[in-house]
């Protein structure tokens, strides 16, 4: 049987019963599942309660003012009477404010303590975040020192080879300067000792004494064959 078949033939019992329809049903589904109502016992906080022995008087209906508790065994479909029956007593006010304030500690005490643990990991985020940050940075201002020190590097090196090639000009200038000079003292040298082969020349030598006279005359024939030499065989 389903809860509805036994429903129903529980208000079946019950008009047999009494003599009169079950006028409270909206009041059963209402109350049904609360502690207080369970017929089933439990066994955790049990709150025990006998029902009215039986009278041999007559059983007055339900419809009348006289009221009566009796327990159905829907299961069975038997009256059963004398039962003990055990009831989870509902929790009170204070009791139940009591444990809404306790869960409400322990659901604080839970939200600070992710709090925590969320702040704490944000924290350690942020440092690591940082470090890296200052790593990269450090790592940058490395990079950009070792370029600037290569930078001067090649500087210097430019330089230098500026020193050495100025340098090497100023020798070239310095050895033509010379090679001019040299030149100029040859021609001045040549042209020096052409005029004094042109003054012996140009001696008259026939007024000259004998032995004056022969020396000129050697040194004109020393300054022909000279020149002989010097200008080469036509």
């Amino acid at each position: 049987m389903t809860d509805q078949d036994k429903f129903d033939k529980a208000k079946i019992m019950y008009q047999s019963l009494e003599k009169c329809t079950f006028q409270f049903e909206h009041c059963w589904h209402l109350l049904k599942d609360q502690p207080k109502w369970i017929w089933r016992a439990t066994k955790e906080d049990p709150k025990r309660r006998k029902t009215m022995s039986p009278s041999p008087t007559p059983t007055p209906t339900r419809c009348s003012a006289t009221t009566e508790d009796s327990v159905f065994d829907l299961e069975t479909e038997n009256v059963i009477e004398n039962e003990v029956i055990e009831l989870d007593r509902p929790m009170g006010r204070k009791a139940e404010k009591g444990k809404l304030k306790a869960q409400g500690r322990q659901a604080e005490e839970n939200f600070q303590l992710r709090k925590m643990k969320y702040t704490m990991l944000e924290e350690s985020r942020a440092q690591e975040k940082e470090f890296y940050h200052l790593k990269a940075g450090k790592m940058e201002y490395d990079k950009e020192k070792e370029e600037k020190k290569l930078r001067l590097e090649d500087e210097r090196l430019r330089l230098e080879a500026e020193k050495i090639k100025i340098e090497a000009a100023k020798e070239q200038s310095k050895i033509r300067q010379e090679d001019e000079r040299l030149r100029l003292e040859a021609e001045k040298v040549e042209l020096a000792k052409k005029e004094s082969d042109q003054r012996i020349m140009m001696m008259d030598v026939s007024v000259m004494p004998e032995m004056q006279r022969l020396y000129f005359e050697q040194h004109k024939r020393k300054i022909i064959m000279r020149r002989s030499h010097a200008q080469g065989p036509d």
